[in-house]
């Protein structure tokens, strides 16, 4: 039962739909009239090409009207086709009777046809793909047999029409009907809705001059202008390029007026007895000028929507390009800083590590622990490296610096390097570098990296008390491979296709039992193919063990026996005056502590201003700056001090991409250290920048 509230409210619902009803009936009467009228005098003009019978035209443009009309306003338009159809046909020929079942059959072939294309061809999207474009044609012509064969059946039930030229009225009229829906359809459907397109003058030229050649040229071969049309010679081929031209070029709503500019003018030459269609009869001449029509008309068509349709795809990939190209900026700019917010806080780390390996008579159980702090921080650093060295070789950024190197030298530092934590697992490490060529062209950083990579790899994967071999062998005089073999957990042929993909580790479970970010061999192998060499994996199966094998074009011994002059042990020995400015307090502390331990005097500052206060009060030898800094860069204040002395400097910053250090160098940087800075290399930087000073001194 209704409470009197939800009563009202029904009532007052249905006033508001009968209300909606009565306005869409109100605005559906003036578009019915327009319709109509214009149904109505498309039809008489057609119908003036009436040759073989007065109610069957080759020429009917009230059909792609009327099927244009339905599509975009929908099937409320009939009676607008059925009483502009009925006009039509009572005023030519036919009675009452006629006139009303000749109505039905066009008012029915447009319903068809509009149903077919929303069912089969999308609708008033139809030309917007090829496929879309000849759905349509299919279903122009299936519709437009509707209205002939109700149509000519009626004139020849009522005696308006011969049974014995039933056959030849009814071809005229689905031909008329089917060039009617192909040629004017296409033009009102996509000149009713606004433009898709953003024209430039450019366009509007272009467009322009094609639409003028095409009327020249339809002249040319269907007006009359040369002998060759009163001739009527197969010529109607060069009007194709530029209807094709348009189509390639532009959308589909300037091929659709195209193709109906060149329509009107062959018909008129048609009937003047110009061009290649003219035939015996009026009639014949206008069914196959309407045949080519429709062939031209599907094919520029379906062109101009495939080239929309690929307009669409690029605009699309465009789309996703920048998205992706913002993506792997912003990814870049994260894991730059991510780098430096993670690399700052080790170095003070690192830095109180080195200081505590000098304190004398130390415990072995504070030995053991500061080994423990040192392996875990160093893990963590290399993981850091991983990610920006596979972030570059992804973007191909990665940037090499030759130089002779020893492998065997290389292989024997990293072993050296690795040997506490082989030594912690119980594993025995075995060389045999045999190789009597072992001279390489190479980045001897990135060279060590791979090395230390498969070793890193070899202990990880191997189980206590296992044995890890690195041979190196000359398979020919200018070829050196290297390999790291191990007793570990082998690995199965489906691992073996996929051990060198990025973030891979073979089984899922090796993931959380042994862990790390699967990036090491991706990475070396990466390295290995810009040095211009190969990284192959060998193994016989699960807990097998596994062999990679490292191959490298060598270089003679006299080429790597050259090396950069080092600076005099006086330099190196002695204490020099350093000015060091960094804005992370634990970090200068530390630092300043390590090199004041190494006989250096040290001014520590936190930003540029102090800085150059400093220098102005001071005299130093060498500037070891961080490149973020709160008021300024490492970089603005190198450039300052060298404006008022020539002291060399060291950059020091968590950005370590190439354009980074390139930055620094270019600020008269001597080098650029990435943090944590370990004191090896802080002093080789040492040695380095002075020592270059000393010998431009």
């Amino acid at each position: 039962m209704l409470t009197p509230l939800s009563g009202a409210v029904q009532i007052r619902r249905r006033a508001e739909a009968r209300q909606a009803m009565q306005s869409r009936r109100f605005s559906t009467l003036p578009v019915v009239g327009i319709l109509t009228v214009v149904y109505f005098i498309a039809g008489k003009l057609g119908l003036r090409l009436a040759f073989l019978y007065a109610s069957a035209s080759p020429v009917w443009p009230p059909a792609g009207i009327a099927l244009a009309a339905m599509l975009v306003l929908g099937y409320r338009t009939w009676p607008a086709i059925f009483i502009g159809a009925f006009l039509v046909n009572v005023t030519t020929a036919g009675d009452v009777t006629t006139s009303l079942c000749i109505a039905v059959g066009n008012t029915l072939e447009a319903v068809c046809g509009v149903w077919l294309i929303t069912r089969f061809a999308g609708g008033t999207g139809v030309f917007d793909r090829p496929q879309g474009v000849f759905m349509f044609a299919l279903a122009a012509m299936a519709s437009a047999a509707i209205s002939p064969a109700v149509g000519v059946t009626s004139l020849a039930l009522s005696g308006f029409a011969e049974w014995a030229k039933y056959g030849a009225i009814w071809t005229t009229w689905w031909l008329g009907d089917v060039a009617g829906d192909l040629v004017i359809a296409p033009l009102v459907l996509l000149w009713s809705g606004a433009s898709k397109r953003r024209w430039s003058r450019r366009d509007a030229v272009e467009v322009g001059i094609l639409l003028l050649l095409l009327f020249v040229l339809s002249e040319t071969v269907f007006g009359g202008w040369l002998p060759i049309s009163a001739r009527n010679y197969p010529i109607s081929f060069i009007c194709g390029p530029i209807v094709i031209w348009t189509a390639f070029r532009f959308t589909q709503r300037e091929t659709a007026a195209g193709i109906f500019i060149l329509s009107a003018i062959a018909i008129w030459g048609t009937l003047h007895g110009f061009g290649p269609f003219v035939m015996a009869t009026e009639n014949q001449s206008l069914l196959t000028l309407q045949v080519w029509t429709a062939v031209l008309t599907i094919t520029a068509m379906a062109l101009s929507a495939g080239m929309m349709e690929r307009r669409r795809i690029e605009a699309a990939l465009q789309e996703q390009k920048t998205m992706v190209e913002t993506a792997n900026r912003t990814k870049d700019h994260f894991l730059a800083m991510l780098s430096h917010e993670l690399r700052t806080p080790l170095t003070p780390v690192i830095a109180a590590l080195e200081t505590l390996d000098t304190e004398p008579s130390q415990e072995e159980e504070s030995k053991t622990a500061l080994a423990m702090i040192r392996r875990n921080v160093e893990l963590e650093i290399q993981l850091i490296d991983d990610l920006l060295d596979f972030t570059r070789i992804a973007k191909d950024k990665l940037q090499l610096r030759f130089a002779p190197v020893d492998a065997h030298l290389a292989i024997s530092n990293v072993v050296e390097i690795c040997r506490a934590e082989a030594d912690s697992r119980r594993l025995r490490v075995h060389l045999n570098l045999r190789a009597n060529t072992h001279h390489v062209a190479a980045d001897a950083a990135k060279f060590q990296q791979i090395v230390w990579n498969l070793l890193k790899n070899a202990i990880k994967f191997t189980p206590e008390d296992g044995e890890i071999a690195i041979s190196s062998s000359n398979p020919s005089p200018e070829v050196l491979t290297i390999s790291v073999r191990d007793t570990g957990i082998g690995m199965e042929s489906d691992v073996m296709q996929r051990i060198f993909d990025p973030f891979e580790q073979g089984n899922r479970s090796f993931e959380r039992r042994f862990g790390g970010l699967g990036l090491g061999l991706a990475i070396s192998k990466s390295l290995a193919q810009a040095h211009g060499g190969s990284l192959t994996a060998q193994s016989e199966g699960r807990d097998r063990g596994s062999t990679f094998l490292l191959s490298m074009q060598t270089i003679s011994p006299a080429e790597g026996l050259g090396s950069a002059p080092r600076p005099s042990d006086e330099t190196s020995r002695q204490g020099l005056r350093i000015l060091l400015v960094d804005d992370h307090q634990d970090t200068c502390a530390a630092l300043e502590k390590l090199l004041v331990r190494r006989g250096h005097l040290v001014a520590a500052t936190h930003n540029v201003r102090s800085a150059m206060e400093a220098a102005v009060r001071n005299q130093f030898d060498l500037l070891i700056s961080d490149i973020a800094l709160p008021d300024g860069s490492g970089m603005e204040l190198m450039t300052q001090l060298q404006a008022i002395s020539k002291m060399p400097g060291i950059a020091i910053s968590g950005f370590g991409n190439y354009g980074d250090i390139e930055k620094s160098l270019r600020a008269g940087f001597s080098d650029h250290l990435i943090k944590p800075v370990k004191l090896e290399k802080l002093e080789a930087a040492i040695e380095s920048a002075t020592g270059s000073r000393a010998a431009s001194n």
